[in-house]
């Protein structure tokens, strides 16, 4: 029997400029909180070659009482390898189950800036098995990568942690050079990937219990991570328009400014395609379309690429199975023809202003 493993995201938010993900696991021995920096949100000053950030945390039970806190300093290099990466910061604490609260500060020493933002959270019952962090180092810097396509030369360590509380009869590592399983391991888990032949392409763990098994793969950073960095609330909700029930649009309307973001959770939880696992499938590839979409269609600052007409229709229903264009007419508007086969759907796109902007023309289509 397969069973998949499920984790608490903490997902810390602003209305403006900064997030980050805690990662809280729930031991017997400790809770366990990850606090993952996209390196990509970090301000540098003008020509510098690398930056100082003080990060502080405090946790506090239901009576306001400091239970745990920690303090750590972030010294890095303005360095391209680093892009698209996260810094992460580990604290462990032992804590009872219970209503408690986050609060988290970042500030950048040299420009002064501070962040600071609160996350509720519930501990409950212990988790089975923990995500399993690949971690990098380089240059005595630790970062989970974006994927596994590392340059392994240039690398001190690439490891895989993980914590676990069932009492698993094996794990077994799979590669797509080699297997190997580890009778009654004990937690957590240490896994080197780095090899005098690099690292491999792919990662899978596979925990056995008696006849069932949980399957993962290595957890890496994932653009979605500074989502809320780059989309304010308010922006998340007007995204939601293009995925929401008329019903469920009505109520996402409604929230006040202190309520939206519960609110967007809640919506999410309602379009998780496989509820009770650790990923949302579903808000993943919405989150990486309104990305595409921006790269691919934002003319300037006030006029997003996820918020145009081209933009809304690629975040609704994805790539285009043909595309035709006819970008230099004679006495016709530049114009952009979509078509998707399956969905027997055909949007036509027209610049009717001369400028770039490409309005639909068909709108009925749409819905």
């Amino acid at each position: 029997m397969k069973k998949w493993i499920s984790i608490t995201l903490l997902v810390l938010i602003t209305m403006a400029t900064w997030a980050q993900e805690v990662i809280f696991e729930h031991y017997e021995e400790a809770t366990d909180f990850w606090v993952l920096v996209p390196y990509n949100s970090l301000n540098f000053p003008k020509d510098a070659l690398s930056v100082n950030y003080q990060l502080s945390m405090e946790i506090r039970n239901s009576r306001k009482k400091l239970v745990a806190s920690l303090g750590q300093m972030l010294n890095l290099p303005r360095s391209s390898w680093l892009e698209d990466t996260a810094i992460p910061v580990h604290l462990s604490a032992k804590l009872d189950a219970g209503k408690y609260e986050t609060i988290l500060q970042l500030r950048n020493l040299a420009l002064g800036d501070v962040h600071t933002q609160k996350k509720s959270f519930h501990i409950q019952e212990h988790t089975p098995i923990g995500q399993p962090y690949l971690l990098a180092q380089r240059e005595d810097i630790r970062f989970l990568p974006q994927s596994l396509d590392l340059d392994a030369g240039h690398l001190q360590s690439c490891e895989i942690l993980q914590s676990f509380t069932i009492a698993a009869d094996s794990v077994v590592i799979s590669t797509p050079d080699y297997r190997w399983s580890i009778p009654n391991p004990q937690s957590p888990l240490q896994i080197s990937l780095l090899s005098d032949q690099g690292i491999p392409e792919s990662v899978k763990i596979t925990f056995w219990e008696s006849n069932i098994y949980y399957q993962m793969e290595p957890f890496m950073y994932s653009p979605w991570f500074s989502y809320n960095q780059r989309y304010s609330l308010e922006d998340q909700r007007k995204q939601l328009r293009y995925l929401a029930t008329q019903n469920e649009w009505q109520s996402l309307s409604n929230l006040s400014s202190n309520k939206l973001a519960e609110g967007i959770e809640l919506f999410w939880n309602s379009h998780d395609p496989s509820p009770g696992t650790a990923r949302n499938e579903a808000r993943e590839l919405f989150y990486y379309r309104v990305l595409k979409a921006d790269e691919m269609f934002s003319l300037h600052k006030r006029l997003k690429g996820w918020a145009s007409d081209r933009g809304r229709i690629y975040i609704k229903y994805g790539e285009p199975d043909e595309v035709y264009e006819n970008i230099l007419p004679l006495d016709e508007y530049p114009t952009f023809v979509w078509r998707y086969y399956k969905e027997n759907l055909e949007f036509i796109f027209s610049d009717l202003g001369g400028f770039g902007q490409y309005i639909l023309r068909n709108k009925d289509e749409e819905y």
